[in-house]
């Protein structure tokens, strides 16, 4: 049910600045680092070995009248394949399959792959976070799942466009992010993003580095790695916007729940039901 690196430990031993952090945590354990059966997680915001499947929770949002499935930031379709692995092939035949993916060499790469099952109903598309346009999905009463995961990281500042597109369509609508965005509810955290200060993330690196883990350290380690990448600023402010225009719910909310493939850069999920007038009815 997983699609992902084939050795994740891989990722520390090319990124010493990290290494001295996993080591620590796998320690509290007395777990052999250099075993990669080990992974260092995120957990409920503190550092420990563990782990919640996405693909398992994006399972349970689908519905009985769901009749279209979409991944923003899609690349080859990974996530929508294990998607349609679980749901099966026989409840798979009322659903479409879209992968909105700004790459051509991700929307090429996964037409190919859909070509191996002639059952799967898969259309790829192109899509651009700054400019959204959700032409592609087709009017209609179903229900609808969109989600992105470590997508909308790829993209410092998300039009908010993509919310209004969403809510202006008039049936059932919910989206989860899975995204590494929970050190942006730290206003503190998110000014010295938005101001590039190079002295403070420097003064993080250091401390990560040494080992420092409990506390607030945690989001600090992950605003710098989100500032070592010019990773997005802007995610978590949207969604409060358009919460306080009684636009979309919070369903719910797992700040740093997971964070097996980089320690620093933990996954968070929020599910968000949109409140148009299909949903209200």
């Amino acid at each position: 049910m997983e699609i992902g690196r084939s050795n994740r430990s891989r990722f520390y031993e090319t990124h010493p600045d990290v290494g001295a952090l996993r080591r620590r945590v796998l320690g509290r354990l007395a777990a052999d680092p250099n075993r990669h059966f080990y992974f260092p997680n995120v957990v409920g915001g503190r550092y420990a070995p563990g782990n919640i499947g996405a693909i398992r929770y994006l399972l349970k949002c689908v519905r009985d009248d769901t009749s279209d499935i979409v991944e923003l930031g899609s690349g080859w379709s990974s996530n929508l394949f294990q998607l349609y692995v679980g749901l099966g092939r026989t409840r798979s035949e009322t659903i479409h399959y879209h992968g909105a993916e700004f790459t051509k060499s991700g929307r090429s790469a996964a037409l190919a792959l859909a070509a191996h099952d002639a059952h799967i109903r898969y259309g790829a598309y192109h899509f651009d976070y700054r400019k959204p346009d959700l032409s592609f999905l087709p009017e209609g009463k179903g229900h609808v799942l969109v989600f992105t995961r470590h997508s909308v990281e790829q993209v410092d500042l998300i039009s908010d466009e993509l919310y209004s597109q969403l809510a202006a369509r008039r049936r059932p609508i919910t989206l989860v992010h899975i995204e590494p965005v929970a050190w942006q509810s730290d206003p503190k955290l998110l000014r010295k993003r938005l101001k590039d200060d190079a002295w403070f993330f420097g003064w993080v690196k250091f401390r990560m580095a040494r080992g420092f883990l409990t506390g607030r350290n945690q989001l600090h380690n992950a605003a710098w790695w989100s500032w070592r990448l010019g990773y997005n600023v802007n995610l978590l402010a949207i969604i409060d916007r358009f919460r306080e225009k009684k636009l979309v719910e919070l369903v719910a909310a797992f700040p740093d729940f997971d964070a097996q493939a980089n320690i620093v850069n933990p996954s968070s999920l929020y599910h968000i039901q949109f409140l148009n007038d299909e949903t209200a009815g």
